[in-house]
């Protein structure tokens, strides 16, 4: 293809407190492309929900911890009405080689269009392991009944998908699982290493612990909070918090309410530590954040966790909801801190290795023109762009006989 490749981006965008990490992706791909000739790029995000997309989408009060409002479902089908039509109108206003959507539980309704043109739906989990976590309700025995709807439909839009890119060999296993023989291909979206680096300690009496989370109880933000009153027992340590909600003052404990990217920036480059113990993540964007500024990252087993951080060796690892396990971590690495700047300067190396923005962009266009290749040597794969075109000129011809009528009515 000698002209730019003509790449739409289309972004799920942060979805209030409960997750804002997509709404890192495009930064992330505008300075992966950044300086690029070969490529067209044009990004939309879809708008927050309205009133009625709001209602529809809202849970029903005393049916959600039984899990039989079908408030999962809902959501689908209404994210996935709204990102349909914000893609068909994006390919009307001006036409797309190849279509690259964030994240593709969004896609769901998007088959129709994914056979007039190749889309590659990014992906880092899949429906039925992010309910696997039970981060809003329980588990129950009908639990995967109630989602099904969701998943016939997720295996029918990455069966259609010219490609799927999970972000982890975690997320491409639950994929697989679910919907066997889809095309996978492991591609994570990268981080603006220029713009998350590490930079100049300011001087401090004590050791800094910072937590960075919207949902705090579910990003372990409670469990992070008792760790270190179990180490300020022995140990004199500061914990910053960074999140939406509202945290109880307590001696040693800054909170600051929001987690936008500029705000937090200072406080990963500051850190001594920063703490994730997420109960249910797939490949959090805090975690990566911090190990880009060179930060000692406390993290959890689940989800793509461990790959982020090299299974340990670019981080520390601990189980899930146990202040006390967090807390022993915590207390060892202000014990030692030579193996605490020493996981620090892994965590930074294993970021400019596995998940440089301009790096994984490059690979992203690649993956792009592949695709390309792939889709349109695809049986039916011509014949249905060609019976598209010849329906838009057909609709363009009707459009054009109905003016030639009305005007020669009016003449009349």
């Amino acid at each position: 293809m000698s002209r730019p490749l003509r790449a739409l981006f289309l972004s799920e965008g942060a979805l209030g407190i409960g997750t804002v990490g997509h709404a890192r992706i495009e930064p992330a791909v505008r300075a992966g492309l950044a300086g690029r000739d070969d490529v067209q790029a044009r990004y939309v995000t879809l708008p927050p929900q309205g009133l009625a997309a709001n209602s529809l989408a809202r849970g029903v009060p005393g049916l959600g911890a039984a899990d039989l409002d079908l408030q999962a479902v809902r959501w689908h089908m209404v994210q996935a009405v709204r990102a349909r039509r914000l893609l068909e109108r994006e390919l009307r206003r001006a036409p797309a080689d190849v279509v690259h959507v964030v994240s593709h539980s969004i896609a769901l309704g998007m088959v129709s269009a994914m056979r007039r043109v190749p889309v590659l739906l990014s992906a880092d989990v899949g429906i039925w392991p992010y309910r696997e976590f039970a981060l809003w309700a329980p588990l129950r025995p009908h639990s995967r009944a109630a989602m099904a709807p969701s998943l016939a439909l997720e295996r029918r839009a990455l069966r259609n998908a010219a490609l799927v890119l999970p972000w982890s060999e975690w997320a491409r296993a639950g994929i697989e699982r679910e919907t066997p023989g889809v095309r996978c291909v492991i591609h994570h979206p990268g981080i603006d290493l220029t713009a998350f680096r590490p930079a100049p300690r300011r001087p401090r009496e004590r050791p800094r612990v910072l937590f960075v989370g919207g949902r705090f109880l579910q990003k372990g933000g409670r469990d992070v909070v008792d760790a270190v009153e179990l180490v300020r027992r022995t140990h004199d340590v500061e914990l910053d918090l960074a999140t939406f909600e509202a945290v109880a003052p307590r001696p040693g404990l800054r909170v600051h309410r929001g987690i936008a990217r500029e705000a937090v920036l200072d406080l990963l480059q500051q850190a001594d530590v920063v703490m994730a113990p997420t109960h249910g993540d797939a490949s959090p964007w805090a975690v990566l954040e911090a190990m880009a500024c060179g930060a000692t990252v406390i993290s959890t087993s689940v989800g793509g966790v461990p790959e982020l951080l090299g299974h340990g060796s670019a981080g520390v690892l601990v189980a899930p909801r146990d202040p006390r396990v967090i807390a022993d971590a915590l207390t060892a690495l202000i014990d030692d801190p030579q193996r605490r700047i020493a996981l620090g300067q892994a965590a930074r190396a294993r970021a400019e290795e596995l998940f440089d923005a301009r790096r994984q962009a490059a690979r992203l266009v690649e993956l792009m023109r592949e695709a390309c290749a792939t889709w349109s040597a695809a049986p039916g794969a011509a014949a249905a762009a060609g019976a598209d075109a010849a329906v838009r000129a057909g609709s363009a011809d009707t459009r054009s006989s109905r003016g030639r009528a009305s005007r020669g009515s009016r003449r009349g």
